[in-house]
């Protein structure tokens, strides 16, 4: 689970959490549990405290299933219906969030239907060629018609879920992205077909495009229970110590 309260916004909704129920927005990439068992939580605190229903996006053709959970939740609650909207994403839809800010969806490869996001940022700025003109020149060329700003739209963040490593090869983009959120699942030579198998990402994918990361921050996520987070963490450090950027990650050992 992934929270940008800025943007009261979930991506994935593994576990209830308290910080989780002021996201108006909820993504979810898949249908797996470890990623959706806080979405009825999420609906029902809303609900309980006086709060507008959220709107919950899922990957086409999944909004019914989605609208069947939470209605058989609501129903053992002894209540009424959450009111969550749902939405029902595929690769290429977008969806805004508030003025300058949007998230796109695309597709990735796991063993069942899921999708990735991007949070982009689009801004204005001053043309090049007008800067160190004067304000009253420019309020002139402004008042005239003419267009002395120009747009500016950047990849801030992205969310991949579970997925193996094809991803990278079909959004080459995802190399420039400001912040990179991906799994690194599996960490033993052994497992290598496993990851494959499965729709996972392997260390030894990720140590093979470490330099190739032009990211500012790169976190790693979903760490298989096989390994120990402590010897798994130096592990991961050790083979992407290629990456010229600072790596983050966001594993911890299971409860």
């Amino acid at each position: 689970m992934l929270l940008l309260p800025q943007l009261r916004l979930a991506l994935d909704a593994g576990r209830p959490a308290r910080a989780l129920v002021p996201a108006t927005t909820v993504c979810v990439t898949h249908g797996h549990l470890d990623h959706i068992l806080g979405v009825p939580a999420w609906a029902s605190q809303r609900q309980l405290q006086g709060m507008p229903p959220g709107r919950l996006v899922v990957p086409a053709p999944q909004g019914a299933a989605f609208a069947e959970l939470l209605e058989r939740f609501a129903s053992l609650e002894g209540g009424a219906g959450y009111g969550v909207e749902i939405l029902e994403a595929h690769d290429g839809f977008t969806l805004p969030l508030r003025p300058g800010f949007e998230l796109a969806f695309f597709t990735t490869t796991h063993w069942v239907p899921t999708l990735g996001c991007c949070l982009w940022w689009t801004r204005q700025r001053l043309r090049p060629d007008l800067a160190g003109l004067p304000g009253g020149e420019l309020a002139r060329r402004r008042a005239a018609g003419e267009a002395i700003t120009e747009e500016l739209r950047a990849p801030l963040l992205a969310y991949l879920g579970d997925t193996d490593p094809r991803v990278f090869d079909r959004h080459p983009w995802l190399a420039t992205v400001e912040v990179l959120i991906t799994e690194c699942t599996f960490l033993r030579p052994k497992d290598r077909q496993r990851a494959a198998r499965f729709g996972h990402t392997h260390l030894d994918d990720l140590a093979a495009r470490a330099g190739g990361f032009g990211n500012r921050h790169l976190v790693l996520t979903h760490l298989s229970r096989r390994h120990r987070l402590a010897a798994g963490s130096r592990e991961i450090r050790r083979r992407l110590a290629a990456f010229s950027g600072r790596l983050h990650l966001l594993n911890s050992e299971w409860e």
